[in-house]
């Protein structure tokens, strides 16, 4: 691997630029999809994450009525941005800034809330009624909010700072297929249709990453939506602004990939900064079943981890309050593959990580889908569950040093000048 060294040393150089420059706008791509579009009948949800905050963690949330496991920026417990909670409710979101109203807003903003219902709500009803209080009290939230619940409920909520619309994925006239996408914007602030296609989008910010989305779902939805395929086809979508998978991507033809992929639209951007797939479960099913898939870092150049809320720690991995260290060799990795403009990746090393990663990634999900019907035949303690929990965290760690290690050694060999530190990796490979 990486035996281009004029090449890897341009991309170590980039590393250092990249790493003092600023990143634009949040720009997430979502989906809530219904038990009626799977494959098994359980819901799902899905968020692909784009922040400044490069450096995230997963936590546990244990100061309200309900406990949870979130996503969150590295260090902070104020705010979560995707998660889960002990009655299987689940939740994420998406900026939606045509939702402003004018005039200065007071009540929590799009974080502060994903935290509040997590640690309060049991159902998709529960959200909507924390909604309504919140609208006369108000809010600072201009969002889309997908939710998940343990009775089947599936749905999205385009949210402003005093009032809201909700979409039922359940319900066949809103949501045709069984599922809803959003991007950055709001149907409602613009007289779209709950499901407006690419023509009617026109040239809005983020058309491009819905229409995509809709298009990798649209593919599944006669075989049934799965867990594997989202965390697969949709993190990691990487197709140019008319739609077209990149040949040589997860989702292209099987051709040579070209040289430099453009991130400004496709659904695994330069922003990307992590990824989360739930996995909720069917009426009359245990909530705790409820699973967390999480991606730190850019999903391209990392690996799934399953998170349950009863774990009784996060496994070490996944958590630190500089950023979680799996997530920080991921931002190595994408670092390494920038494009010189900052806006793409090269793609030089692209299918050797892949072949990597997702071939560790692959036998991670098939173990938890055995844990998983262990759990429901047999029963497993919370520390039953952390262990093995630990243990998927550790194989995903192990695959992550090892790309490291690989450009480590490619870059003792190189001839001079030395290359610059990685992002922070706070523990000895």
């Amino acid at each position: 691997m990486y035996a281009n060294r004029a090449s890897l040393i341009r991309m170590l150089m980039l590393l250092l630029i990249w790493k003092s420059s600023p990143l634009p706008l949040d720009a997430c791509t979502t989906a809530v999809i219904s038990g009626r579009a799977t494959v098994d009948g359980r819901p799902l949800l899905w968020k692909n994450r784009d922040a400044p905050a490069r450096h995230n963690e997963v936590a546990l949330l244990t100061e309200g009525p309900l406990r949870a496991v979130a996503v969150v920026n590295a260090g902070s417990r104020r705010s979560a941005w995707m998660g889960m909670n002990e009655a299987g409710f689940c939740i994420e979101n998406s900026l939606s800034t045509d939702l402003r109203q004018p005039g200065k807003k007071t009540g929590p903003a799009n974080g502060l809330l994903i935290k509040r219902a997590l640690l309060t709500c049991h159902t998709v009803a529960d959200f909507k009624r924390l909604l309504e209080e919140t609208n006369q009290s108000g809010r600072r939230t201009v969002a889309n909010f997908g939710v998940i619940d343990a009775q089947g409920g599936a749905a999205l909520f385009e949210t402003g700072p005093t009032s809201f619309t909700m979409f039922d994925a359940n319900d066949p006239a809103v949501a045709p297929h069984g599922y809803i996408v959003r991007s950055n914007f709001s149907t409602t602030a613009r007289d779209f249709p709950a499901n407006p296609t690419p023509e009617q989008l026109g040239k809005i910010y983020s058309a491009e990453r819905y229409s995509q989305a809709c298009s990798r779902l649209d593919l599944q939805k006669d075989k049934g939506i799965t867990v594997d395929y989202l965390i697969r086809n949709l993190t990691r979508d990487l197709s140019d602004p008319k739609g077209t998978p990149w040949p040589g991507t997860v989702n292209g033809v099987k051709q040579k990939l070209p040289a430099v992929i453009k991130t400004d639209n496709t659904i695994s951007r330069s922003t990307s900064v992590s990824a989360a797939v739930f996995q909720g479960v069917k009426p009359g099913e245990d909530p705790r079943l409820a699973t967390m898939w999480t991606i730190l870092g850019n999903p391209s150049f990392s690996i799934a981890v399953p998170c349950w809320v009863e774990v009784q720690e996060i496994a070490d991995p996944l958590a630190d309050d500089k950023g979680a260290e799996l997530g920080e060799i991921a931002i190595s990795l994408r670092a390494w593959s920038k494009s010189d403009d900052g806006k793409g990746i090269n793609t030089e090393y692209l299918p050797d990580i892949w072949s990597d990663l997702w071939s560790v990634e692959d036998k991670i999900l098939s173990l938890t889908s055995k844990f998983q019907a262990a759990r429901v035949e047999h029963g497993y303690s919370p520390g039953a569950v952390t262990r093995f929990h630990q243990k998927m965290a550790q194989l995903a760690m192990t695959a992550m040093q090892q790309e490291l290690r690989e450009m480590k050694q490619a870059a003792i060999t190189l001839p001079a000048p030395p290359p610059p530190a990685f992002a922070p990796v706070k523990k000895k490979l």
